[in-house]
């Protein structure tokens, strides 16, 4: 237990520096209030990319080789038919928004894939493996699923729109059922790191198109039936993500039955490294 318990205190410190960093190096290098999609169109995101390096750093400093960076287990890729069906509704919406040019859809597929793997190492990967070591499966779930909710509403810092912040906290920890659920049932962090790309790089396609050709009567609809700023910021990415997080419960709804192949105890065979 001494050693679950210093790595459970390793990775806590690891979020809180991650976190300053996303947070602090967004305020750092971007102007004020300046929108999320602005933010990874703009350029490679700096911050995302040395907390990327910071989370590479620790990993191999603390021989942290649990940490599910392997192909996913034969005969799982199909679980990931149904969350791929969703990205290609995604980009089918944004064919229809109108893409951007080429160079912002490639800076934009760096950034998310940036985004993918420091997410998903932080949280799938090494705060789910430091909380297993402490709790039950569930336990461990929905603490990780909470924490990577949450901190998306420190993007207000850098947005300044806190509203549109606990939104997107929300629905992220929605989706954070899924990542999670992939991982589990595939064993790899791997194909969560991609699908939680391929859906960011999607999504902010959509917005991206949208706010560069607005459709007049897209706009006049929209305002004459939705309440801009209320229903319409709220409603719609909850709504967007209902499915994946359904699904995401399916596939987890034995979890705490029999093993996973992506849940692996502290104190297997591997890990062990920054355990004692």
């Amino acid at each position: 237990m001494a050693g679950s318990s210093s790595r459970l205190a390793v990775s806590l410190a690891t979020l809180v520096a991650w976190t300053v960093i996303n947070v602090f190096g967004t305020k750092l290098f971007y102007p004020p209030e300046t929108a999320l999609d602005e933010l990874v169109t703009t350029g490679i995101s700096w911050p995302i990319l040395f907390a990327c390096l910071l989370l590479v750093a620790i990993a191999l400093w603390q021989r942290w080789t649990d940490l599910r960076f392997r192909a996913p287990d034969p005969g799982t890729l199909k679980l990931l038919l149904f969350p791929g069906f969703l990205v290609l509704l995604l980009l089918a919406l944004a064919v229809m928004s109108g893409l951007p040019s080429s160079s912002v859809m490639i800076l934009l597929g760096m950034n998310t894939l940036l985004v993918g793997f420091s997410e998903e190492t932080m949280f799938r990967g090494i705060l789910y493996r430091a909380l297993r070591g402490r709790l039950g499966i569930w336990p461990a779930i929905l603490v990780t699923t909470a924490a990577f909710g949450s901190v998306h509403i420190l993007n207000g810092f850098g947005t300044g729109d806190f509203g549109s912040a606990l939104i997107q906290a929300i629905a992220a920890g929605c989706t954070g059922l899924l990542l999670i659920a992939v991982l589990l049932r595939t064993g790899s962090l791997w194909a969560a790191i991609v699908f939680h790309a391929l859906w960011d790089w999607a999504t902010f396609l959509v917005v991206v198109g949208a706010k560069a050709r607005p459709s007049p009567d897209t706009v006049e609809t929209a305002a004459a039936v939705v309440p801009p700023g209320m229903l319409a910021q709220a409603l719609l990415p909850l709504v967007m993500v209902l499915p994946g997080t359904l699904y995401g419960l399916w596939l987890l709804r034995n979890v705490h039955k029999r093993s996973a192949p992506g849940d692996l105890k502290l104190g297997s065979d591997e890990g062990r490294g920054g355990e004692t």
